[in-house]
Formats: structure tokens, sequence, C-alpha cells
């Protein structure tokens, strides 16, 4: 064991003392830091004005506006009283003609309603803020009042009992509009909602309802109340295909095995979590995963060719200088200097995907906030679990990047049976690039049976080791898929089998290249 240890310290040594590992090692570092404030920055901002903008200023300027576009607004206003037959009996109607071309309708529209606004609003109760309530119940009364605008522009001649019918809902709904609006009234924007809704199950109102009891008093903002409304109506989905016993897998209803029920009721069972205890994944948390995760991939990309490099001329850079003759001549077997190459190779592998992981972690809270990164989800014993952020990283980096083992398994492989540092390193980096363009021409040509034996099919474990990463704010299977993610239909058991027996062979043929050939 001691020859062993000594071996392995002579490799890491070795491995130290070379220009171009550093070079890319530092590459690799700068990467890790950097890249997170570039794709921050690629990320668009919200165009034009913010929510908080909404003021009686602003109001003001833009009714303003609309008036002086208009002049006289009462010279496009005709009036005359119209008779409607409703149920059997008459009613009478002082109705408004709107005589209008489009742009103008708009800024009529625009006038009619801020004026409304701008005389019996109070901003001192009830500021328009960036709240969902007060910014739905803002809008709903502008396309409130837009549709009795809309309906006024009927000439009075071509108006039916069913101009009329339609005319009362809208009265109606604009008078609740008004009120949820005007009172910051959460119960009336619901019947608002249920009336533009009809349907009993519809999604909409159902998650409304809960978020009613969670936020009777509409302070939490428009971001997090849209985190909640999706995270019920995605809860609602899974129960009722658990209901249904089917599961959706890209728009596609298959029968839901067994083992896709289990994950569906813990995908059930996490969400509800979140919503309780109010964790669920802000857009600022689930941007600062993505920026973290694309960073990593970036940097992983520097890890490979510096693995494959390392691994490639692992055995034939030895050769080339003759180095490897004082090892052979030496007392020491070789299954013990296979084995401190392999144990170097996979130091190199852990060691950088621990700097990657930390370093990335590091620069995306610098720039998008040391709380912007959530822990990892999952279900055990029938209860929800965390795995704290920075552990979870660096474990799903590993998981993720299976495939750079197997790379470098391959580079070593062949440089041992080949002895030629240029073939093993190209045959491998071209395997690299084939593994990124596997997917297209999957979808290209269409999934056959075969390809499920391909290397390609099974190297990609993070999704099925971590199921409800995109839970945890990562980038979902879909999204994922582009930047190395899988989402295919092989069980992880079969994964796990394959690539054991992969690496069994890999390791078998490298090793019989290096202990049973002999060295020039």
């Amino acid at each position: 064991m001691s020859k062993l240890t000594a071996l392995y310290h002579n490799e890491m040594i070795k491995l130290s003392h070379r220009l171009l590992v550093w070079v890319l090692v530092i590459l690799m570092i700068l990467t890790s830091f950097f890249m997170p404030f570039l794709i921050k920055n690629l990320i668009p901002a919200d165009a034009g004005i913010t929510y908080s903008e909404i003021g009686k200023t602003q109001i003001t300027k833009e009714r303003d506006n609309a008036k002086s576009s208009l002049e006289d607004p009462n010279r496009y206003v005709e009036h005359e009283t119209l008779r409607f037959t409703i149920d059997n009996q008459t009613v009478e109607l002082f109705a408004t003609k709107l005589n209008l071309t489009e742009d103008q309708f708009y800024a009529y529209e625009i006038l009619s309603s801020y004026n409304a606004i701008l005389a019996n609003y109070d901003f001192d109760s009830y500021p328009i803020t960036d709240t969902y309530l007060s910014l739905n119940a803002f809008f709903s009364y502008l396309n409130a009042f837009e549709r009795l605008c809309g309906l006024n522009m009927e000439p009075f001649r071509e108006r039916t009992d069913d101009w009329y019918k339609e005319y009362a809902f809208a009265t109606r709904q604009l008078d609740l509009a008004k009120e949820a609006f005007f009172y910051h009234d959460y119960d009336a924007f619901l019947k608002y909602q249920e009336n533009e809704y009809p349907l009993s199950d519809n999604k909409v109102t159902s998650a409304l309802r809960k978020v009613i009891e969670i936020d009777p008093e509409g302070k939490l903002d428009n971001d997090e109340t849209l985190n909640i409304l999706e995270a019920i109506t995605l809860c609602e989905d899974y129960k009722n295909n658990l209901a249904m016993g089917i599961d959706d897998v890209d728009g596609t209803y298959m029968p839901l095995t067994q083992s896709r029920r289990t994950q569906i009721e813990n995908r059930v069972m996490i969400l509800e979590y979140q919503i309780d205890h109010n964790c669920l994944i802000s857009s600022k948390a689930s941007n600062a995963t993505i920026v973290r995760q694309v960073a990593q991939k970036a940097s992983r990309f520097l890890l490979v060719i510096l693995l494959i490099i390392i691994a490639g001329s692992s055995i034939s850079q030895e050769m080339a200088t003759g180095s490897i003759k004082s090892l052979i001549i030496a007392p020491v077997k070789r299954w013990k200097i296979f084995t401190s190459k392999l144990l170097a190779l996979v130091t190199w592998v852990l060691a950088g995907s621990i700097l990657i992981t930390l370093i990335t972690t590091l620069s995306t809270a610098l720039c998008m906030g040391s709380s912007s990164l959530p822990p990892y989800y999952f279900c055990s014993g029938g209860a929800v679990q965390t795995i704290p952020n920075l552990l979870f990283s660096f474990l799903f980096f590993l998981a993720d990047n299976t495939s750079l083992f197997v790379y470098l398994l391959g580079a070593f492989t062949i440089s041992c049976f080949t002895r030629n540092t240029g073939i093993a390193v190209g045959i491998s980096t071209g395997l690299v690039f084939c593994n990124s363009s596997f997917s297209i021409i999957v979808e290209i040509f269409g999934h056959h049976r075969w390809i499920d034996f391909l290397p390609f099919s099974n190297m990609d474990l993070a999704g099925k080791i971590f199921p409800y990463f995109d839970l945890s704010g990562y980038l979902n299977a879909e999204d994922a898929g582009l930047i190395g993610i899988g989402n295919n239909s092989l069980s992880l058991r079969f994964s796990l089998i394959y690539l054991a027996i992969l690496v069994f062979i890999l390791l078998l043929t490298a090793y019989d290249g290096f202990v049973k050939k002999d060295i020039p």
C-alpha cells in the first residue's frame, strides 16, 4: 500500500508540473467566476414602466395626453333611448353611441377610465403597487371599461336583445372590477374572474380561491402570487392524472406506472409543502440557479478537455519521454502503476468538480444575491426533506457529468491500448462533440430500440437520480436537454447496469493494454 501511495503522489506531482494543465485550470477558474456575471447581463430586464410607477402623476399625464388628442370628446358622443325585450319584459336604456376611429377609441377609453379613477380613487389608502391584487384589479377595471366602450361603438339600429344582455353583463363586470380595484376587495375580484371563466372546474378561479386563503388581504407581490397560482394548478394537474391513472409525457398520455405514480405523489407533496411554508422558488431564485447551472456547463467543457488531455497522454507521454521505463524496471508491480494513474485521474475529476461548484456558487451569490440559491427538495419516509444548496449543486454536477468520467476512462483506455496521445485525445474529443449532437440526430431520425444500447443514451443520470430538480429552480427536463440533462424513458437501474458493464470493459481493456503488453 505504501508503494501505491508513493506512486499516486508521484503521479500527482508529475501532472502538476505540466504547463498546459495549469493553463486549462486557470481558464476553467476564470470561466467559473466571470460566466455568471456575463449570463446575468444577458437576461432581459423588464421593458417599459415598472408597476411601482403606476400612480396619480402618471395616470394624470396619460389622461391629459388622451384629452389633448381628442380635443372635445363630447363631439364623438350621441345619445338615444332604446327599448329591449328581456324575458318578456320591456327594458329602456338611455344608450350612448361612440363615433370613433381605432386610434380615437383608445384615447377615449383612456380618457374616460382615467377620469373616473382620478375623480374617485383613493391613492393614499390603496396605492397601485406590485401586489397581485392591486395590479390585476387595476387592469381588470381598464379591460371592463374598454369592453363597455366597445359595445357603445355599435350603431343604435343594430343593437338587439342579445346586445343588451352582453351590455348588462359588461356593466356588472365593470362594477365588480371597480369594487375590486377601488376598495382592494379580493372577493369582488374572484367574482369578476368567475364570471369571466364561468366553468365550475376552471383552474384559474379554483387556484385563486386557494390564494385568497393564503393571502386574504392581497399583500403578496405579483411574482409570489403567480408562483403560488402555478404551483396550485400544477398540483391539481398531478392529482387529476393520479385519479385517472395516466401520465402526461410531452403532451402524450400514457398508462401510469407504479414508479411514476410514486414520483408524482412526491411531487404533489413537495409542492404543497412549498406552498404551505412559503418557500416556492421565486423567479429570482430560478434565474440564479439557471445562471449557475449554465456557468457550470461552460466550465465543465474546459474540465473535460483538461481531463481528456491528461488521460490521453497518461501512458503515451511517458513512453515518448522514456520515464515509464524507470517505473517498469523498479520492483513495483504494473497493476499498482496502473491503479495510481487511475486514482490520480479520479482525483482531478473530483477536484475540478469541487472547484467549479465552489467558484460558480460564490460568483452567482455575488451577482444574484446570497439568498437566491434554494435547497433541493425531495421526499423520504413520507416527509419532505432538503439538501443544502452547495452540497446538492456538487452532487448534481457529478451526476450530470457521468459522461465526463466515461470520456476520461475512454481516453485512458485508448492511450493504454494505442500508446498514442494524438489518437487518444482526438477520438475522445470527437465523442464529446458526438454526444452534444446525439439528441438532435435522434430527434431527426426518430427513436429506435437499438439507440437505448448506445452509451450516449445512458450517460445523463442527473434527472433520474434527482427527479425533482425542477422544483428547486433548475431547468426543467425539456429546456435542460439543450445543455445536457437527458429526458428519456430508460430507468436508472438500466442505465447504471449498462454503465457498470461499459466501465468494466474499458478498465479491462486498459489494464490488458498496459499490464500485458511489452514496454519498448
